[in-house]
């Protein structure tokens, strides 16, 4: 096998602008890959030698702070491709092309106030092909919102959205939790009250694709709740 590896940053941690790039690049002259027999009641699969597989990868991250309104943003951007080849059920060599896009923002205050807030979205564009093609995108949002009103009261509010592009129904999930503190002994004892799933989702699925199928996958939540806690640091 044969690798590059580049990676460059421009500015640092404590100025208005940084910048990260990541690039990487394996070639694998040769590798292990299977030789599968699939039917609807078990799956056999053996690990055969084949040549030539390759993976790229390139991830930029970038920050920029803002003066004016004390708030700093960040872009996310992400691309991967990996290409390897395999056999199905006594087919002849199937090549196989895997693209990922990945992209995002997120903005954070950094007042020094009451209020603070951070928020974001992501997207993920996922490709797999070989005799067809399937892709979809996922997105996940996110609003938190921060209160300190003095040093014993503080209140945070979690707000997040799910949305997976490929489930034909029920494919949009809102969740929203909040936490409120009263440290009423400063370092010794703190109340709390906070709740979680207060839109009462009952159940959350995703889905996932590789080169021989698809899948779905489904959980059951908690339902809505409200919490009253103490916490004492001896």
């Amino acid at each position: 096998s044969s690798n590059f590896l580049l990676n460059y940053q421009l500015g640092n941690w404590s100025e208005r602008f940084f910048a990260n790039i990541f690039i990487i690049y394996n070639k694998n002259h040769d590798f292990f890959s299977t030789n599968s027999i699939i039917t609807q009641n078990y799956t056999q699969t053996e690990k055969i030698l084949l040549n030539d597989n390759s993976f790229f990868s390139v991830n930029t991250n970038i920050d920029y702070y803002f003066n004016f309104i004390s708030s700093n943003l960040k872009l996310d951007l992400g691309y991967s491709k990996n290409n390897f080849k395999n056999i199905i059920n006594n087919s002849s060599l199937r090549e196989i092309k895997s693209n990922t896009y990945k992209y995002g923002f997120e903005m954070r205050s950094g007042f020094s106030g009451v209020f603070n807030y951070h928020f974001g979205s992501k997207w993920n564009t996922n490709t797999i092909q070989t005799t067809a093609e399937n892709s979809f995108t996922d997105n996940t949002s996110f609003l938190d919102l921060s209160f300190v009103f003095n040093e014993k009261i503080d209140f945070q509010l979690q707000t997040e959205r799910y949305f997976f592009g490929n489930l034909k129904k029920d494919n949009t999930y809102y969740f929203l939790d909040f936490d409120a503190r009263y440290k009423l002994i400063k370092n010794k004892l703190t109340l709390g009250f906070s709740g979680k799933n207060l839109l009462n989702t009952k159940t959350f699925r995703n889905f996932s694709i590789n080169d021989t199928g698809s899948s779905t996958t489904e959980y059951k939540l908690l339902p809505r709740y409200v919490l009253l806690n103490m916490e004492y640091r001896f």
